[in-house]
């Protein structure tokens, strides 16, 4: 797992310290956003109420009609 850098205390933070927390954040956003969206499909917001063992299968369709969805 990887976290950003922290800024010192009462001093400045090092270029590439910013540009590493500037990437980093950039992933982030994106994993976040992903999941967030992910989270309004009612199947994955609701109690899963099919056999647990086609669950995989369920979020990979689901995964797969948003990235079908997607406008390029």
């Amino acid at each position: 797992m990887l976290i950003p850098f922290r800024k010192p205390r009462k001093r400045e933070q090092p270029r590439w310290q910013k540009d590493c927390n500037f990437r980093h954040n950039k992933i982030r956003v994106a994993v976040e956003r992903a999941i967030a969206h992910l989270k309004t499909w009612r199947i994955l917001h609701t109690d899963y109420r099919r056999p647990y063992d086609t669950l995989a299968a369920t979020i990979t369709a689901v995964i797969g009609l948003c990235f079908h969805a997607r406008p390029e």
